[in-house]
């Protein structure tokens, strides 16, 4: 969850004790094949890769659950449901991985089957989707579809499930699968059934080409905005206490780009998200499991917080205002993007937002998936109304409702199965509105390559490289998958960048790799920062930390950063 220290969630798992299942002997044949049906998968070799550069760090951490001498997945052996029993291989993040059979010679294959565990309480879900696809020669392949998980992710577990391809009758010598990843997954068994001769159909190959959704997301995908920054407000146990708010002067270096003396010489950002930092003083927690679940009132102190005149929006209308009447450009736009507390699936008495009397009931666990889903629309269509109420009573003169922001980093199905389902109304509903819907996942979280089909008119993934002990191709990876799918980059950077060479050159990373990739020009973009990093960088007498914002300014002009 994002706040003034990130923090993502990724769960090690601890030992438990092993124990072993017989392997399966055997299934059904078509009644037109008079041959048996074997495993042809048995013995045989594959490769086991990611889609990209493997991650230092969790392939490290993968170490523990080996695929011993590569030949775990089709030995025959199963792990039952302890996930330390080591016919399990344990695989992290990463997107998805990539497994390819060789049967060796030409056959005809019947069904492909997986066999995975879940156990939620260490982190390990079933993937929620499993890609097959055939092939003779290992290059001309023929998709034959996709099959989610037909097990509910919310189930505890541990539990296993055969996720499966049938009705294939097709010759081919190659069987690959590519298994989504989020978390852990753990897989013991990969089963090719069929008979060994051509007695199957031709391979029909299956179109080449890039996907629809390759490139990077544009500013109209956003509600207009090229450059967005996080600004972050919330309750503060320390002192001082409104240091989680914005004046108009804090808010001077992020709308105008200035000198050292703080005079403006250009404009900076044109986009502002505005989210809530995620602790408060009374022990709730705006994050979907950590503390007391939020309610009404919480989410009410959010927009109370937002709508203020000496901090947040009324700081950044006067700061929008004053900038204007000294710099010569009157057409530049702040546009405004809110964020959309996450409504917690464990939270049974939230307040009536309905006026029928009748405190909302959130929780799944007491009222079922279907009303707690409807009663959560509930809050969200609150919300974005008394988001709209209170700007058109504020009528601020120099600031543009754009956009909302999905809190919540992932698409929490361990939690609620429809949660994609909230996700998807709610990008209707505020497009009814006129606004989009934006949303930025951490590092390969679960949905993420599912963003457009649950909703969202635009996303950016977090490469988390900043907060991970990882080496750098950590961003090529992100950028390359981001590319993939049609997002972006989160651009991340915290107040230790200013003192720490290690970080900072993190951080300048992020930005180099803006320029390989080229989303530095070709993607809106956004920056994550430690409350007001940004600021401390362009007040700063240390001309190294003010290089940090020099450094911004120019990736957010689209040029490289000469001294």
């Amino acid at each position: 969850m994002k706040g003034v220290k990130r923090t993502t969630s990724f769960v090690i798992a601890a030992a438990l004790a092993a124990s072993l299942l017989p392997a399966s002997v055997g299934i059904a044949k078509p009644k037109d094949d008079p041959k048996p049906l074997v495993n042809l998968a048995l013995g045989k070799s594959y490769t086991l890769k990611t889609p990209y550069q493997p991650d230092t760090l969790f392939s490290a951490s993968e170490n523990n659950y080996p695929d011993t001498n590569g030949s775990e997945l089709t030995d025959g052996v199963y792990g039952g449901t302890t996930f330390s029993n080591p016919a399990f291989v344990g695989r992290q993040w990463q997107g998805s991985r990539i497994v390819t059979i060789d049967l060796g010679k030409d056959v005809t294959v019947e069904e492909i089957k997986l066999n995975v565990l879940q156990d939620l309480p260490v982190g390990i879900f079933f993937p929620e989707e499993v890609e097959f696809s055939i092939s003779r020669n290992g290059k001309v392949w023929q998709n034959l579809g996709t099959v989610n998980s037909a097990i509910s992710t919310t189930e505890k577990g541990p539990l296993t499930q055969v996720i499966a391809k049938s009705d294939i009758h097709t010759v081919a010598r190659y069987v690959k699968l590519d298994i989504s990843v989020e978390s852990w997954l753990f897989m013991d068994e990969i089963e090719v059934w069929g008979t060994d001769d051509k007695s199957g159909r031709p391979l029909i190959p299956s179109p080449q080409g890039p996907k629809d959704d390759k490139g990077y997301p544009k500013p109209r995908d956003v509600g207009g905005i090229e450059n967005e920054v996080l600004i972050y407000t919330g309750e503060w146990q320390y002192q001082p206490a409104d240091w989680i708010s914005f004046t108009k002067e804090d808010f001077k270096p992020y709308v105008s780009y200035v000198d050292q003396d703080m005079n403006r010489r250009d404009y900076m950002f044109d986009g502002f998200l505005f989210l809530p930092y995620a602790p408060l003083l009374d022990g709730a927690n705006y994050g979907p499991t950590t503390g007391k679940p939020t309610n009404k009132t919480h989410f009410e102190k959010f927009l109370d917080r937002l709508f203020r005149d000496d901090y947040e929006f009324g700081a950044l209308n006067e700061a929008v205002k004053e900038a204007k009447a000294e710099l010569p450009n009157r057409r530049y736009e702040a546009k405004v993007t809110v964020a959309i507390p996450y409504p917690r699936i464990d939270q049974s008495d939230f307040g009536d937002v309905d006026g029928d009397g009748i405190s909302e009931n959130l929780n799944v666990a007491q009222v079922g998936e279907q009303q707690a889903l409807e009663n959560r629309k509930k809050v969200v269509k609150w919300f974005v109304d008394e988001v709209y109420r209170r700007w058109q009573q504020a009528g601020y003169s120099d600031l543009k409702l754009v956009s909302f922001y999905w809190y919540n980093e992932y698409v929490a199905h361990q939690l609620t199965a429809l949660d994609h389902e909230l996700i998807k109304w709610t990008g209707d509903y505020v497009r009814s509105k006129g606004a989009k819907l934006q949303w930025i996942p951490y590092y390969f979280a679960r949905g993420w390559n599912d963003w457009k089909e649950n909703g969202f008119d635009g996303a950016l993934m977090q490469p988390n490289y900043m907060f991970h002990n990882t080496t750098v191709d950590r961003l090529d990876t992100i950028a390359q998958a981001a590319y993939d799918h049609g997002m972006g980059v989160e651009m991340e950077l915290n107040d230790a960048v200013l003192t720490d060479a290690t970080l900072r050159n993190k951080y300048y990373a992020y930005l180099d790799k803006g320029v390989e990739y080229k989303f530095m020009n070709q993607s809106y973009n956004a920056f994550y920062q430690q409350v007001k990093t940004l600021l401390k960088a362009a007040t700063s007498t240390d001309p190294v930390a003010r290089e940090v914002y020099d450094r911004t300014y120019a990736f957010i002009k689209d040029r490289v950063y000469k001294p």
